[in-house]
């Protein structure tokens, strides 16, 4: 991998004598690592050594061929870079504040959380495995293609008190401050991901980091006004420069009004400070932690905090219950009720996926048909299977290791598969 020279004449001023080392990590292939999802216990990676700030973060030895492994699909894990699991620990220090003391999993009352720049998912399901149940989370995305993406993820994740929506920043600003924890991982030049995307390499230039930076400023001056007074604003970026990162974390305490939040992370995670500022911000460098380039600040909204009004919340965003969907133009979702399948002698009535793979399913409405590994990426191919003779004929949901993994319609010699389309996976076993 070639460097930009720009991009290599800038780390070497801001890193100085930590420059060489920089350089060398980003030499070495980037490091595997997934995170286990606490409401869907399996076996996934036993053993595998843990993340130091995420305790279901995982590294692996090696990148095995995850598309192929029903357990990802059916929501157990989710691919992530170790540095951007920091947003799980990162939400457990705020929930300690918020209760008064400065370690534990603090706080147990439900917040309400605008993940405003989501997708693909990842960060906002690592909140979600940090926040109290019952808590609301809105995980927006700007671009179409990508909310369908978020959409997806989080479905799989089974979280139910969850909406997607597609929408610009500023409509978030003019619909009040409703929000207890407002998270901006905003759109940037993309620097921290240099070793694992040729893109990023490509695309590198001083103009980019100057548009990006203009952009972040307006999507966070957005972000402050969708948060509540008391509240918290997360801001991180995945680059290494300073005006994309130090320049607007000074920018949201001097323009924006907000407090800096001291994370205090312990020291033996080796996570750095900032380059050239006061502030306590915090640098994930490859030569530094296990993990890809990220820019962490969080903020205090000046004013006292009050647990949330959910139903506020709730109104404007509806949660994602069974039988409804959560991708939506106007902030909330489209109604859905279940699918129905004509028979010979009745109609029967297909569930929808965020109900089949919420963590709140309840199982005893439809019968079970646990399935081999090899049946299960039949399954998710789309091909038909045949389960076993026990199984009623009519709808059931299939499993794989306990876990739900989507519809078919039974029908004796064969079960049709009713595994949404878009989902299906097209790599051969």
């Amino acid at each position: 991998m070639e460097l930009p020279s720009g991009f290599i004449e800038m780390m070497r001023r801001l890193l100085g004598d930590d420059a060489d080392a920089f350089f060398l990590a980003m030499e070495k292939a980037p490091v595997v690592s997934v995170r286990l999802n606490g409401r869907k216990p399996s076996d996934a990676f036993d053993g595998c050594r843990a993340v130091k700030w995420c305790r279901q973060g995982r590294y692996l030895e090696s990148r095995p061929i995850f598309t192929l492994d029903p357990l990802l699909h059916a929501g157990a894990y989710y691919v992530q870079d170790a540095s951007s699991m920091i947003h799980y620990e990162t939400v457990k220090r705020i929930l300690a504040s918020l209760a008064g003391n400065g370690e534990g999993d603090g706080n147990d009352i439900p917040l309400s959380v605008l993940d405003l720049c989501a997708a693909p998912g990842g960060k906002t399901t690592a909140m979600i495995d940090a926040l109290p149940d019952g808590s609301r989370i809105v995980a927006n995305e700007y671009v179409g293609k990508r909310a369908a993406i978020l959409k997806e993820n989080l479905t799989k994740w089974g979280y139910p008190y969850a909406s997607v929506t597609n929408r610009d920043s500023s409509w978030f600003a003019a619909n009040g401050d409703r929000f207890d924890i407002v998270a901006v991982d905003a759109p940037c030049s993309g620097e921290g991901m240099m070793r694992k995307d040729l893109d990023a390499v490509a695309q590198w230039s001083p103009q980019l980091i100057a548009q990006c930076a203009t952009l972040q400023r307006e999507i966070l001056g957005n972000a402050v006004k969708a948060l509540k007074p008391g509240g918290f604003l997360i801001y991180s970026t995945c680059t290494f420069n300073t005006e994309e990162n130090e320049r607007n974390a000074e920018f949201i305490r001097d323009e924006l009004g907000l407090i800096p939040f001291d994370l205090d992370f312990p020291k033996e995670w080796g996570i750095p400070g900032g380059i050239g500022t006061s502030l306590p911000v915090y640098r994930f460098m490859p030569h530094k932690t296990e993990g890809e380039g990220l820019f962490l600040a969080v903020f205090h909204k000046p004013g006292e905090f009050e647990p949330s009004n959910l139903s506020r919340t709730v109104a404007a965003f509806p949660t994602v219950k069974r039988r409804e969907t959560a991708v939506s133009k106007k902030g909330g979702r489209k109604e859905r009720g279940v699918k129905p399948i004509a028979g010979k002698k009745e109609t029967q009535d297909i569930p929808e996926m965020e109900e089949i793979l919420s963590v709140a399913f309840d199982r005893s409405r439809y019968p079970l048909a646990e399935l081999t590994k090899e049946q299960a990426v039949a399954y998710l191919r789309r091909e038909s299977v045949v389960l076993s003779a026990d199984v009623p004929k009519g709808i059931a949901i299939v499993t794989y290791k306990g876990l739900p993994l989507g519809p078919v319609k039974n029908i004796g010699t064969r079960a049709n598969n009713l595994y949404p389309k878009a989902w299906r996976i097209l790599i051969q076993p």
